[in-house]
């Protein structure tokens, strides 16, 4: 990630810009699209319904251990592997793009997130804990 504080408020500003013309675009880019030029950073603002955020890192840390991390105001993908595994990628789309989550649920060949996505569209993420909990 780059170093705010190295940076000149002219250079800070037009990577704001380039993150946000970035995002703007993704809104409607297919589940290919994005797979194929993910971005690394995603302020919290472009999060496709925020307000549960929370919940899908937790159940992202579940399947593919801390790929998420989380700045003040954004989201960074920091993936184990290099590159990135295919359910690291679908993982980290899924945090900012809940929308799409039958569209990765169609791709992935992941049990444990294909458990996630199931329980996620049928509103009962209980049983996704209690499926984790004996596993």
């Amino acid at each position: 990630m780059t170093d705010v504080l190295s940076n000149t408020p002219t250079e800070v500003k037009i990577e704001k810009v380039i993150n946000q013309q970035m995002c703007d675009i993704m809104k409607n880019e297919t589940l290919k699209e994005i797979f194929q030029n993910y971005p690394n950073q995603i302020l919290f603002d472009d999060i496709v319904d925020f307000e549960n955020f929370d919940e899908r890192l937790s159940i992202v840390d579940c399947i593919v251990v801390n790929i998420i991390g989380v700045e003040e105001n954004l989201i960074e993908f920091i993936p184990d592997n290099n590159p990135p595994l295919d359910d690291e990628i679908l993982c980290w789309i899924w945090a900012f793009r809940p929308d799409l989550t039958k569209e990765i649920l169609e791709t992935t060949k992941k049990e444990d997130l294909k458990f996630a996505l199931n329980s996620y569209l049928n509103n009962s993420m209980d049983k996704f804990w209690d499926y984790v909990s004996k596993s």
